[in-house]
């Protein structure tokens, strides 16, 4: 039988998932019609596994908005009208059939966010690089086997997503997105984390789950902003202890490899005897999905 605190916590959890799921709360709906009785307060639009081939053209009466979310549809071309949307700074694109990035998202001057991952993309236009705005762009899963040049040109790019795919080597030229403090290479095929990368100013996020790594740039000491760093899944035998002793750790996953127990047990000690980690593990059996 069910104790009243049990009841009323089950009763707040309703309640809540029924707020978030109401069209117009804080700008956002779920669907055209209640969109359209109130038009100018649309700030967010969820119209995710909705079926569509096309994007309708009702979204023209949403001058406010100003995140879309069009996921897990069938979607394969943006009309030249999303330009009208003065406003529009996030586009969730996901799971759908595009073979490249549409031309018109590289105009919309407000664009900050950007994730398109799940498609079936090998190309990205040129005219990506003048999002002066983009500062999330995730491109995962799709049919890259290099970054993409344009990339390099998205000057205000604090998050890049690139998992999934088929990269074999990190380019010299990341080294120019000097804003760039996360990325995520995990399920790809590079073997070394360059200097180009370590290097950049402001990152602090690396995230090489199941790669092919197997050894550690040893110039990741030298990476003082470093906050987190993933590579759980390679094929490493050693861990540098200069990572346990950056400032500003506190995350280590790098579980799954190939060091030997009592490497295993050294580095496991050295993370107690810091005391700042949130988070660290070599366990040989750690799960990538558990945390990457």
């Amino acid at each position: 039988m069910k104790t009243l605190k049990t009841i009323l916590f089950n009763l707040s959890l309703l309640i809540s998932v029924t707020i978030i799921a109401q069209d117009g709360v804080n700008g956002m709906y779920y669907s055209f019609t209640e969109a359209l009785k109130n038009p100018l307060a649309v700030k967010q639009l969820i119209l995710n596994n909705k079926g569509y081939y096309e994007i309708p053209d009702t979204l023209q009466a949403f001058p406010n908005l100003e995140i879309l979310d069009l996921s897990s549809n069938h979607l394969t071309e943006i009309p030249n009208w999303i330009l009208q949307l003065p406003k529009l700074g996030s586009i969730n694109l996901n799971n759908n059939y595009f073979k490249s990035i549409p031309l018109f998202l590289c105009y919309i001057p407000n664009l900050s966010y950007l994730t398109i991952n799940g498609n079936c993309i090998n190309a990205i236009p040129k005219q990506l690089g003048q999002l002066n705005n983009l500062r999330y762009l995730d491109i995962s899963n799709n049919e890259f086997e290099a970054i993409p040049a344009p990339v390099f040109e998205l000057n205000s790019l604090e998050q890049l997503i690139m998992s999934e795919g088929k990269l074999k080597e990190i380019p010299k030229e990341i080294s120019k997105l000097k804003n760039l403090y996360k990325v995520i290479f995990s399920l790809n095929q590079v073997s070394e984390i360059p200097d180009d990368l370590i290097l950049l100013p402001k990152i602090k996020y690396i995230a090489f789950a199941n790669n092919q790594l197997k050894e550690i740039n040893p110039n990741i000491y030298k990476a003082k902003n470093l906050n987190y760093i993933a590579v759980v899944g390679n094929k490493l035998t050693e861990f540098p202890e200069c990572i346990i002793d950056l400032p500003n750790i506190e995350y280590i996953n790098a579980g799954n490899n190939f060091y030997s127990k009592d490497k295993e047990n050294k580095y496991n000690k050295l993370c107690e005897e810091k005391g700042t980690l949130q988070f660290y593990s070599f366990d040989p059996k750690m799960d990538f999905y558990k945390f990457h």
